[in-house]
């Protein structure tokens, strides 16, 4: 089940459960970086609800309505042409499709939940309130940080990392530099500004450093997810989402210093834990 999608054995062993015993929940969100298949996996996580062999083939005209986009109990929503927010038309348009009386289960999928602005995150949060029973609503994000916290609360999170074949996310060469972050004396005599500027020398300013910095931490501690278990998996959970909430800073404007300092105390903690 779920086997044509490379990676993500900790989502697909999940979902293979809940499938088997019948014990879906009304709304997941799909927290990954760009690349990282989740919204490919909606799609066939809505093919193994769907199939007519009780598992994604892909063949089947079920399975191949999904691909093409016009099942009739299978929606996909996201921002609008054009559009760098999904705004609550879409949200609206979403609440009615999901509400609508059918005999049959019926997903609904949004992408880009992080692009929600205030009005359609609010929008969604009453129909997250009042989930009908024969619906289940996916939603897709970057990070859980730029998502309205109570939508947050009320949906299964499901983490994704981004399939690299087995590479390194942290290239070696660059595995000293970060190490060095947590040895005695760093902060006090190291000019961090020219550190990061080292580390990415083909980065134009301290903004766009800061945003490849973030990406490559978060990509490497989600890329350990599958080795871990108990207070170790939590631990590197919670440390992923801290770098994803610093990326989407980095994104507001706040100041890349900050952001910076931030991300420097967060790799400390991690790398001493570590030796």
């Amino acid at each position: 089940m779920l086997e044509l999608i490379p990676g993500q054995e900790g989502a697909k062993e999940y979902f293979r459960r809940a499938l088997g015993k019948g014990r879906l929940s009304h709304a997941y969100l799909f927290v990954g970086p760009q690349g990282s298949g989740k919204g490919l996996f909606a799609r066939e996580l809505a093919k193994a609800l769907f199939c007519e062999d009780g598992d994604p083939c892909g063949l089947c005209p079920a399975c191949l309505s999904v691909e093409h986009g016009n099942h009739p109990s299978v929606y996909v929503y996201g921002p609008a042409p054009g559009k760098q927010i999904v705004d609550i038309d879409t949200v609206r348009e979403l609440a009615e499709t999901t509400h609508y009386k059918t005999s049959k289960i019926l997903v609904s999928i949004l992408e880009s939940a992080d692009l929600l602005n205030e009005p359609a995150a609010n929008a969604l949060l009453k129909t997250l309130e009042e989930p009908p029973g024969d619906a289940v609503l996916i939603l897709t994000a970057r990070s859980a940080g730029s998502v309205l916290p109570t939508i947050v609360s009320r949906c299964h999170k499901v983490l994704f990392s981004r399939s690299s074949a087995g590479a390194a996310p942290v290239p070696p060469e660059m595995r000293e530099a970060l190490d060095a972050v947590s040895a005695p004396g760093f902060h006090a005599h190291t000019d961090v500004r020219a550190w990061l500027q080292e580390l990415f020398p083909d980065e134009d300013g301290a903004r766009p450093a800061v945003r490849k910095l973030l990406d490559l931490l978060a990509e490497e501690e989600r890329a350990t997810f599958e080795a871990l278990e108990g207070l170790d998996l939590d631990t590197s959970l919670a440390r992923a989402e801290s770098f994803l909430e610093l990326r989407q800073d980095v994104e507001r404007n706040v100041s890349a210093d900050l952001i910076l300092e931030k991300a420097l105390r967060l790799l400390t903690a991690s790398t001493a834990k570590n030796r």
